[in-house]
C-alpha cells in the first residue's frame, strides 16, 4: 500500500491537497488493526459473519477512518 502511495503524483504548490493530522492517521491504523482482528476471529469461527458486520459498522463509527469507503467489504 505504501509503494502505491509513493507513485502518486504530488505537487506541493497545488492547493487542493488536504493535510492528514496525526489523529486521523492514528484512527486509520486503529481501525485497520480492529478490522484485521475481526477477520481472524471470523476465520477462526469465533464470530459469525453477521456479528462481524455489526462489529465492523460499530468500529467505523468509533474510529471514523477518513478512507473507510476504500476499505474492503
Amino acid at each position: 500500500m505504501i509503494e502505491a502511495a509513493n507513485r502518486l503524483p504530488y505537487n506541493p504548490q497545488e492547493t487542493n491537497y488536504t493535510k492528514i493530522t496525526q489523529e486521523e492517521i492514528q484512527r486509520e491504523v486503529d481501525y485497520w488493526r480492529a478490522y484485521k482482528i475481526l477477520q481472524r476471529m471470523l476465520k477462526a469461527g469465533l464470530i459469525s459473519e453477521e456479528e462481524f458486520n455489526k462489529i465492523d459498522k460499530l468500529n467505523l463509527k468509533i474510529f471514523s477512518p477518513s478512507t473507510h469507503s476504500l476499505w474492503p467489504n
